[in-house]
């Protein structure tokens, strides 16, 4: 590169030359520079010749003509001068080429010389353009270093950012090299399905107040981690069930309880994409709902969270709620005996002490248990109201003095608290003897009177050894056997089992369905772990993949696109082929082939449907309940 230079050309083995200096003027503002030639002859042989007006200098294309004076010596002649501007490329740089011819029109030594002529290819000192810039990806709401990269000192330089459809100005005309940005954080509405976005720099060069040109860069913005969705609280409204309203309390397997997100948001732009309440063995991806029954008591604490539509995940809220224990009414020991009507056990006694012992839950002294007794003979089918109450380790006599010594009784004791009842049932034996035979005999018994035919009978309070062991444990090793400890049993009957297997057994499974473990299941690798929900409200990404149906009338498409198409049509000789085509006029004929049209006018329409989409749908929860039906279980726990 060079802002000035020489070239030459001659004849006469370099006696007549002639010399072309040159000279480049820059325009910075218009990215143009102007172009000076001068032609000078140099000649060391004699030479007498007149003005020459058709000499001329080529400069970039531009052809410019000038007068020579008259020569008539030697030496250096300066032949004449021109300008020429000339445009500069795009990034400030240029070549041209530059031509001369001098018309000697002279004859030396004999030969005829019409001109000299000199040519030669340049290349210009580049015009200094728009600076370079660059900047490293940042956080929003965290400062970026923007460098310049001055293409020249005197420039000054505006930046301006662009992200998405946000646009602004960082700095006005400065002439620093550095500059510090701190892109704000509600640049995050731009993209708010997404944490990171790419941002355009724009450094606009200016030469004074001119624009010489601009040049960008990219940088990535990120979200920052702190920007994600907020929950105002998570709240908990009790749902009764099956306890009263008036308790105010929740009671384990008898409440429910509505969770409900509140305040959920999203952060700069993002919206709520998913909801997520877990706790006390049951989870939901609704913004609100019931669960099913408690199953635990104690202080049960339930978590949210919401996730947007960047995927990221909220602070959590919590809630807790106590529950109070429950389980129902159990008997721990019951007795019936015969005896007189002061309590005084008698084995012919007409009347029955009995004494009871139980246990319930108070629900924080909310629930009360009543006690209640029927009889009758064991033969009969319908019961007796004793017409007195027990109360736990307190005996009771009953009976009136009509307990006949000669029959044997059932005696029915049965719990009743707010919820429900339970029963149990005991035999209070005939008068005590030691044998007798029924009347008739065809019936005996030991131990008590004998009450029926064809049967052989043994009082309760007798017992009987077979191979010096009593029967008795005989029957209970048998029914620790079938049940042993942690053995479920199931039945229609409200009867506490413990009343024919003996053992300790409490209500188990309330208001769920058993299903067997399964190890390499997470959800029923553990023995009593609880899991499900009645009720399920369906989130976008688990509806089923399906179509809508489209109604509207018509659709019609933009229009766009005028174009034309040109058919060459070529002149051939005749052929007389079959399938020519001519056209004639007065002086030839025209053949014209099958020529394909030129390809031009490439476009698009766009398509305006007029119509809707059917929607349906409330976005309500469904049942999520298998075919079910409903009993007693128990669970033996001693």
């Amino acid at each position: 590169m060079a802002s000035s230079g020489s070239f030459s050309g001659s004849i006469k083995d370099g006696h007549y030359k002639l010399r072309v200096d040159w000279s480049q003027s820059k325009n910075v503002s218009d990215n143009t520079s102007t172009i000076t030639c001068k032609m000078y002859l140099v000649n060391d042989w004699s030479l007498s010749i007149n003005s020459r007006s058709s000499n001329y200098t080529t400069i970039a294309g531009t052809k410019k003509t000038f007068t020579s004076p008259a020569i008539s010596s030697t030496g250096t002649h300066l032949l004449g001068t021109v300008s020429q501007t000339v445009s500069h490329n795009s990034d400030g740089s240029k070549s041209i080429t530059i031509s001369s011819a001098f018309y000697i029109q002279a004859t030396l030594s004999g030969t005829y010389y019409d001109s000299i002529t000199a040519s030669a290819t340049v290349t210009l000192d580049s015009i200094p353009r728009a600076s370079s810039v660059s900047a490293s990806n940042v956080n929003m709401g965290s400062a970026t270093t923007i460098a310049i990269t001055r293409a020249s000192s005197s420039f000054t330089h505006t930046l301006t950012y662009s992200f998405g459809s946000a646009t602004g100005t960082i700095a006005t005309k400065t002439t620093s090299t550095s500059v510090s940005w701190t892109p704000a954080l509600t640049l995050a509405n731009q993209i708010p399905s997404a944490t990171s976005g790419t941002c355009t720099i724009t450094c606009t060069t200016y030469n004074g107040s001119t624009s010489v040109g601009s040049k960008t860069c990219t940088l990535t913005l990120t979200v920052p981690s702190s920007v994600k969705p907020t929950i105002t609280s998570l709240t908990a409204t009790r749902v009764n069930g099956d306890a009263p309203s008036s308790w105010g309390i929740y009671v384990q397997t008898k409440s429910k309880v509505t969770l409900t997100i509140n305040g959920a948001a999203g952060s700069y732009g993002s919206t709520i994409s998913s909801y997520s309440i877990t706790g006390g063995g049951f989870s939901s991806t609704s913004s609100s709902f019931t669960t099913g029954f408690l199953n635990s008591s104690g202080t049960i604490t339930f978590t949210a969270t919401v996730t947007d539509s960047r995927g990221r995940v909220s602070s959590s809220a919590t809630v807790s709620i106590t529950v109070q224990d429950y389980s129902p009414p159990s008997f721990t020991s019951y007795l019936s005996q015969r005896c007189i009507s002061g309590g005084t056990v008698s084995d012919e006694g007409t009347y029955v002490r009995g004494l009871v012992s139980f246990s319930y839950s108070s629900c924080n002294s909310k629930n009360t248990v009543t006690g209640s007794i029927q009889y009758k003979k064991s033969s009969a089918t319908s019961w007796t109201s004793a017409g007195v109450a027990f109360s736990s380790g307190t005996a009771v006599v009953f009976g009136g003095g009509a307990i006949s010594t000669e029959t044997s009784y059932d005696i029915k004791y049965t719990l009743t608290d707010a919820f429900g009842s339970v029963s149990i049932q005991d035999i209070v034996s005939t008068a005590s003897v030691v044998m007798d035979f029924k009347a008739g005999g065809k019936g005996v018994a030991v131990g008590k009177v004998s009450e029926t035919d064809n049967m052989f009978e043994v009082s309760e309070d007798w017992d009987v050894k077979v191979y010096g062991k009593l029967l008795k444990d005989y029957i209970q090793q048998f029914s620790s056997a079938i049940y042993p400890v942690g053995s479920i049993y199931m039945s229609v009957n409200s009867t506490n089992p413990s009343t024919y297997f003996g053992g300790t057994w409490v209500a188990w499974g309330s208001g769920r369905v058993p299903v067997g473990i399964n190890t390499s299941d997470t959800n029923f690798s553990t023995v009593e772990k609880t899991g499900g929900a009645s009720t399920v409200t369906l989130t976008t990404s688990q509806m089923p993949s399906h179509t809508h149906t489209f109604t509207g009338s018509s659709a019609t498409t933009s229009s766009n696109g005028a174009h034309t198409h040109t058919l060459n049509l070529n002149k051939t000789a005749w052929s007389g082929s079959s399938g020519s085509r001519v056209v004639v006029d007065s002086t030839d004929y025209t053949a014209l082939t099958n020529n394909k049209t030129s390809s031009n006018g490439a476009h698009t329409h766009t398509l305006t449907a007029k119509g809707s989409n059917a929607n349906t749908g409330g976005g309500g929860s469904h049942t999520n309940l298998q075919p079910y039906i409903v009993c007693y279980m128990w669970k033996r726990t001693a």
